[in-house]
């Protein structure tokens, strides 16, 4: 006869009432030490790369892979033991359908290679949400951010007192030509930076956030200044939610994220963090439909906008003026060449996906896959208010992010982000102050019991 899933009370010596969750399995939390480092690590592996490429021996592409892979490796056997059903056949999907797609794309012949780099794309975010939820503690996750702001924003000053000096132990230039993500003809600049590492002056541009800080945008330890633009946003969001959370405002890690954004200059970050200061106060019904559907909402204004902008796009060379409306543009055209073939994952998009997060995606997964992957963070069931919150500030940013860039799949900024998802996933049980114990077919949990859930009781 089987067990129903129902809590048993059973005797403890203790003081404090032990109960028996049948069929329900669960671990201890991980210490801070791993999931500090493993995060860490992945915020600042490029750096230590350019400073090797720079001063100690040539780099390619492949170490920065080898990199990626150890990481990557690390976090899933860490966090093995937070591993589901569930969560073994999201992986399932994740290499599966991906790989199909590629493979239909090969043997069609319209795909020279099968791409797997969307694999890997893809199991950032599940390998470090499920570190995030072995960890499950929020003093935790709170430090490392701490961390993070520091450790960039110390970076970030270097870079932009001494630009001169960072440049001659950290060469930008040279490590993404050595990388080949660059030509070297495309390193204009004298100050071996990264490409967009200086905003153009004149009509073509210049700063846009306090323009009196000069057309050096601050790479920090990304070394390009996008993603430490993102990482802003993701840091203010977490200051913003914790914030709200504890009644008391995590002024530190809002004022860094905020720094961060003005230093990169950032135009997108910092209209993303007005745009979560106004969600935070609003209905978590409202901005949880307003999240879910945020690519749909994103498609429908990329289709418009051609229509309604003009001079900002040359179709025959692919030029973009060098504002945001102009990148929005050229996302825009290169979406309305795609085929139907292309919106299911059929064809490939070749070059057309370029710094367009949207038409990379849909290019590798399809429509249905991509649909399927965006909704399943709105899945989870929770019904703690703050994992609502930032769940959607974050289902935000990506939905705007994807507008103009693929910057979001990056592990630098990645890493952080879902590692923080997965912390935030396990509110519950952090919030009563759940200790669980493996047990060989049960969890059992000790706990006092005014703190216990009114359902638990």
């Amino acid at each position: 006869m089987s067990v129903s899933p129902r809590v048993i009370p059973r005797v403890s010596q203790s003081s404090s009432p032990v109960f028996v969750v049948p069929h329900v399995r669960a671990v201890p939390a991980l210490g801070p030490l791993l999931p500090s480092a493993l995060v860490l690590g992945a915020l600042t592996f490029n750096m230590a790369l350019c400073f090797a490429n720079t001063n100690v021996m040539g780099v390619s592409d492949l170490h920065v892979i080898l990199c990626e892979a150890v990481i990557l490796a690390v976090v899933f056997l860490t966090a093995y033991r937070a591993l589901s059903d569930v969560h073994l056949i999201l992986l399932g999907f994740v290499v599966v359908w991906p790989l199909l797609l590629a493979s239909i794309r090969y043997v069609t012949g319209n795909d020279t290679t099968i791409d797997v780099k969307i694999v890997r794309d893809l199991a950032i975010p599940i390998g470090f949400f499920l570190l995030g939820t072995a960890s499950a503690n929020l003093k935790t996750a709170d430090r490392i951010v701490a961390a993070s702001v520091a450790i960039v924003i110390v970076v970030a000053l270097f870079e932009y007192f001494w630009i001169e000096t960072f440049t001659r132990f950290f060469n930008v230039a040279k490590y993404y030509i050595a990388r080949g993500s660059l030509e070297a003809k495309q390193i204009y600049q004298n100050s071996d930076l990264y490409i967009s590492g200086m905003r153009p002056a004149g009509n073509q541009g210049g700063r846009n956030l306090l323009p009196f800080l000069g057309d050096h945008r601050v790479s920090s330890v990304f070394l390009e200044p996008v993603s430490t633009g993102n990482f802003g946003v993701i840091a203010f969001i977490w200051g913003l939610v914790r914030s709200r959370m504890e009644r008391k405002l995590y002024l530190g890690v809002m004022a860094g994220g905020m720094l961060v954004i003005v230093l990169a200059d950032s135009r997108f970050g910092a209209y993303l963090c007005m745009m979560a200061l106004v969600m935070a106060y609003l209905p978590i019904a409202w901005t949880t439909i307003g999240a879910a559907l945020m690519p749909l909402a994103a498609l429908i204004v990329l289709a418009v906008v051609p229509f309604v902008v003009t001079g900002s796009y040359d179709p025959q060379n692919r030029y973009i003026d060098n504002g945001f409306v102009g990148r929005f543009v050229l996302a825009a055209r290169i979406l309305g060449e795609f085929d139907v073939w292309t919106w299911f994952g059929l064809n490939a998009a070749g070059g057309l996906a370029f710094d367009s997060g949207y038409a990379y995606i849909l290019s590798k997964v399809g429509v249905i896959g991509f649909w399927v992957l965006w909704l399943i963070p709105f899945s989870l069931r929770n019904t703690d208010r703050y994992f609502c919150l930032f769940r959607n500030l974050m289902a935000v940013y990506y939905g705007t992010i994807l507008c103009v860039s693929n910057s979001a799949f990056t592990i630098k900024t990645a890493a952080l982000a879902w590692f923080l998802f997965g912390v935030m996933s396990q509110l519950p049980a952090i919030r009563y102050g759940a200790r669980a114990v493996v047990m060989r077919d049960t969890v059992r949990i000790d706990q006092p019991a005014n703190m216990l859930p009114r359902h638990v009781k």
